[in-house]
């Protein structure tokens, strides 16, 4: 059902992610399953009933050697069921298992610049501008992927 879905996602908006549905598509059911959850990271699934109606994820950021900051990634909700305020209930997922997790201090997300719906998202959730820094997104367009953080709570320094 991930698979499908998450594939869907990339074929339908191939500018968004950091990376190609051409490249996921060759992956291995193994690949798949192994990517739902570990320690270090959670799938989520937004369900209308039975059906899959929208997926996002945590991973551990490879930019921290640390592994110390989140890495908030795929989220796609379908359109029909977009401007709900479901993308709320996406985060609070995500940050609810970040926290519950203990592992994490700093939460990182990034979005490309044209992705007002995205940048809109993380500022109602506490996220503070880091950079901003020229990507070449799968569909082929150079456009600035601008980086966010937010430090938890527990975390911060007085």
């Amino acid at each position: 059902m991930l698979r499908d879905f998450r594939l869907q996602a990339l074929k339908s908006a191939p500018g968004v992610y950091a990376l190609s549905y051409e490249e996921c598509a060759t992956w291995t059911e193994e690949r798949w399953r192994s990517g739902i959850s570990a320690p270090a990271h959670q799938i989520f699934g937004l369900f209308d009933g039975q059906r899959l109606i929208g997926i996002t994820g945590v991973f551990t950021w490879d930019g921290d050697p640390l592994g110390q900051t989140a890495l908030l990634v795929m989220s796609y909700i379908e359109p029909s069921y977009r401007g709900r305020g479901l993308s709320n209930t996406l985060y609070a997922a995500r940050l609810d298992w970040i926290r519950q997790s203990g592992r994490f201090h700093t939460v990182h997300v990034s979005h490309r610049a044209s992705n007002e719906a995205s940048r809109r998202a993380n500022q109602r959730h506490g996220f503070v501008k880091t950079k901003a820094e020229p990507f070449r997104w799968p569909d082929g367009t150079v456009e600035d992927e601008v980086h966010y953080e937010l430090t938890l709570e527990e975390h911060r320094e007085n």
